[in-house]
């Protein structure tokens, strides 16, 4: 009785397991096809976009540019430990003003 019962669980575990396994791949592969449908219609909006859309564009664009630091921008450095630079507080806290205001 006890070999029957251990043979059933064996053969429905047998199908159970893949039938469950598909099941699962099935729905995420559904999960990303919706996911890549979802991108492609954004895509297509960024190819021909609306005039309000269009506008935050351009503008997003202009406000992407490089800024290049100079030396005499630079505020603070670890080049030196904290406790060897000297740095006065006045002329820091100068600097950093000039730097916010930019």
């Amino acid at each position: 009785m006890a070999f029957l019962t251990s043979v059933c669980i064996y053969a429905g575990s047998f199908f159970a397991i893949p039938l469950f396994r598909w099941l699962l791949l099935r729905k995420t592969n559904n999960d990303i096809a919706r996911r890549n449908k979802a991108r492609e219609e954004r895509a297509q909006e960024l190819l021909s976009p609306e005039p309000s859309l269009r506008r935050k564009l351009l503008s997003a664009r202009d406000m992407a540019q490089w800024k290049v630091i100079t030396p005499g921008e630079i505020v603070y450095t670890t080049e030196k430990d904290l406790l060897d630079q000297k740095y006065e507080v006045r002329e820091w806290e100068r600097r950093f003003k000039k730097l916010e205001s930019d």
